[in-house]
């Protein structure tokens, strides 16, 4: 950002390339009515703006959106029209160039053809509300060579990203955390398998289950230690039941899991590979588990035919009955294994290896 002539176009060019990041150039957005208007020598309006700003808006979203970095070279003379941005694009900081009203005469007199005239210099300097004091700020003296600002910006970018990511993992660890309700966020193990309105849907009946099963677990235990207590009594049946529940929780809460990326993963060795290498230690793990879940899904279907003929010695209920969980929860891994394996080839991500070490509690 900076009054005209400052160089933001050029500068914020050869960090977008040093970066390998988007480039917006906000002249390029301003309608044909502002062009001619400064073109005449009128300088704009905060009205002349609105549209321009929530056209910039709407193209740094889309890059936010699709997970690039991007340099905007944007004026944003005043505070208002800095703070617009920052609400569109939270986190997002400015350089500003700073230069004084002689340098920007010469330079801008010096751009043949650019429909920024000489004579709105004055209205630039006059609309300038500097960013000093406000929070991701840097100010950079524009009159030092070319090279010398873009190692400047360069360098803080960097390392505002990197101070950013720790405290995000620190932050994390010091939260409760539950991916269920982080779409999106970040997560300690894995990202989630898949999304959409399917997961959602899987998500709400295995926690609904889970939460069936965990409530009949206590009604069964707490109402049998009352009745052998209170009563001298009890029911048999009681511990036979809180083990079948039991083996149903701990299988619906393995599928859950799984959907949602919170089993254990480790990945320190295999982060420290060139990117091929992990598509291939990666292809391989998902093989694996899918094999190893189809294993057990062929072994849960036997035992279930065999269970239908056996019955719980107090009970009575089949046997089967313990291993439907089981069957159920291998085949939703083998579904989940193979959807995971399509999406490493699909989109083959670079993982960045830790900045910190990080204590989750």
């Amino acid at each position: 950002m900076g009054v005209s002539g400052s160089g933001k176009s050029d500068i914020s060019q050869a960090v977008a390339g040093k970066l390998g990041w988007r480039h917006i150039e906000a002249d390029q957005f301003h309608p044909r009515e502002n062009v001619e208007r400064m073109r005449a020598g009128i300088p704009l309006s905060d009205d002349d703006r609105v549209h321009w700003l929530d056209a910039l808006i709407t193209e740094m979203q889309a890059a936010h959106l699709a997970g690039e970095g991007f340099v905007l070279a944007c004026s944003a003379l005043k505070r208002s029209y800095r703070e617009q941005l920052r609400h569109a694009v939270p986190g997002l900081q400015f350089a500003h160039l700073h230069i004084d009203h002689a340098t920007a005469l010469q330079r801008v007199g010096a751009r043949p053809g650019h429909f920024m005239p000489t004579s709105l210099v004055d209205s630039q300097f006059a609309t300038l509300e500097a960013p000093a004091g406000e929070c991701g700020v840097l100010t950079v003296d524009a009159a030092q060579s070319r090279a010398a600002v873009v190692e400047q910006v360069c360098v803080w970018v960097l390392g505002n990203a990197a101070e950013v990511e720790i405290a995000e993992q620190v932050d994390l660890s010091a939260q409760a955390f539950d991916s269920a309700n982080n779409a999106g966020g970040a997560h300690l193990t894995g990202e989630p398998i898949y999304g959409g309105s399917l997961a959602r849907g899987f998500d709400r009946l295995t926690d609904n289950l889970m939460a069936l099963l965990m409530g009949f677990m206590v009604l069964v235990v707490f109402g049998n230690v009352v009745l052998r207590y209170a009563f001298d009594s009890g029911w048999a049946g009681a511990e036979e039941l809180s083990r079948l529940a039991f083996v149903w929780l701990v299988f619906v809460g393995v599928a859950s899991s799984m959907r949602r990326g919170e089993l254990m993963q480790f990945s320190l060795i295999r982060d420290r590979f060139p990117q091929a290498v992990r598509l291939l230690v990666d292809s391989a793990s998902w093989l694996l588990v899918a094999a190893a879940s189809g294993l057990s899904t062929w072994g849960a279907w036997q035992q279930v035919q065999f269970g239908w003929h056996n019955s719980s010695p107090v009970v009575g209920y089949p046997l089967a009955l313990a291993m439907v969980p089981v069957l159920a929860c291998m085949a939703v891994l083998v579904l989940l294994a193979l959807l995971q394996l399509v999406k490493v080839w699909r989109r083959p991500q670079a993982q960045a290896t830790a900045l910190a070490n990080v204590t989750v509690d």
